[in-house]
């Protein structure tokens, strides 16, 4: 019996010790999600430095439907789409990657890999906000002063504290592009919670990935016209390359994988939790990296933004199947 007891106990003490790991293992992959979508403004801007916004969205994401092709299995899946999912995928891809990442690598262009991030992170905000003037949702008080109190700090950022810029429409251009591109990703979101199309997650990524490189096929044919012609060599140049790789590859591959890892192993709340590193990653990389400088208006507008958005979140993450993610979540999260 005291055996018995001993091995008993010995095995829960391993089982308990094995869950534990697997949860530290799972940590550790949302870490690294939030590390590679907060990164990936930073490499958008090393890319920017040789690419044009529509090479470097349309090469992004053929990279990623190419990887994303290699990881379904099995092949089958991706051919038993029916065609009404067919054409809900493509609005979708349309929403959340071709007409958001338009917005997002022009307004990054123009803008701060810093403004972006910060303004990146009340894209749930607005998602919520739409899903409530859609009856999907009803705000808390929580959410409602954190996306009035997130949007302050918005106004703050993009007018460089100077309030009358507001009113002459006098503040930049980029700032605004990345706000339509924060729209554009929450209509995917609710598009996407509306429509709950039952499809495997990686098939689901490989045509979302797919069908938005192929509506930005038009935009890259147009840009090439009129493309001033750069040596091979500075096509080639190492950094710009591998910062559209380590966002096709990390960014719109590893990240959405591991968070859905994330979501399966601890939930949905736990997991979306992490999410709120994205633009602390995001600001601390432009600044050490990019060498980017904030302002003081800059700096106080990030530091309300990011007060909004964790108040919001405090009663976001409590709602099952909330939308929590900024520029982020596929189906499950989402």
């Amino acid at each position: 019996m005291p055996l018995i007891i001993g091995l008993g106990y010995q095995r829960g003490r391993l089982n308990q010790s094995g869950v534990a790991a697997m949860n530290g293992r799972i940590y550790v992959k949302l870490m690294l999600s939030a590390f590679f979508w907060g990164s990936s403004v930073v490499a958008g801007k090393y890319a920017l430095q040789i690419y044009r916004p529509s090479e470097i969205s349309f090469f992004r994401f053929f990279i990623a439907a190419v990887i994303m092709f290699f990881l379904v299995n099995p092949k089958k899946a991706i051919f038993v789409i029916s065609p009404r999912n067919h054409l809900r995928l493509f609005i979708l891809s349309l929403a959340g990657v071709t007409l958001c990442y338009y917005f997002s690598f022009n307004g990054l262009h123009l803008s701060s890999a810093f403004n972006t991030g910060i303004i990146e992170a009340t894209t749930p905000l607005l998602t919520l906000l739409i899903a409530v003037v859609c009856g999907m949702e009803r705000m808390t008080f929580n959410q409602l002063a954190g996306l009035i109190t997130a949007y302050l700090g918005i106004g703050i950022t993009i007018s460089n504290g100077n309030w009358q810029a507001l009113v002459n429409a006098d503040y930049n251009r980029g700032d605004i592009l990345i706000l339509l591109s924060t729209l554009c990703f929450a209509i995917y979101n609710i598009l996407t919670r509306k429509w709950q199309l039952a499809i495997p997650d990686r098939v689901f990524m490989f045509y979302f990935f797919f069908y938005g490189c192929l509506a930005l096929l038009p935009w890259l044919i147009l840009d090439a016209g009129n493309r001033v012609a750069i040596p091979w060599y500075d096509a080639l140049r190492p950094l710009p390359l591998f910062s559209i790789l380590f966002m096709a590859a990390g960014g719109s591959v590893v990240a959405y994988l591991f968070f859905n890892q994330g979501i399966s192993a601890i939930g949905v709340s736990k997991a979306a939790s992490f999410i709120n590193l994205v633009p602390l990653v995001t600001v601390f990389l432009s600044v050490g990296l990019l060498g980017e400088t904030a302002g003081v208006s800059q700096w106080l507008g990030a530091v309300i933004i990011l007060a909004g958005v964790f108040l919001a979140n405090k009663d976001i993450a409590k709602k099952k199947g909330a939308m929590l993610l900024a520029k982020k979540p596929l189906k499950s999260l989402k």
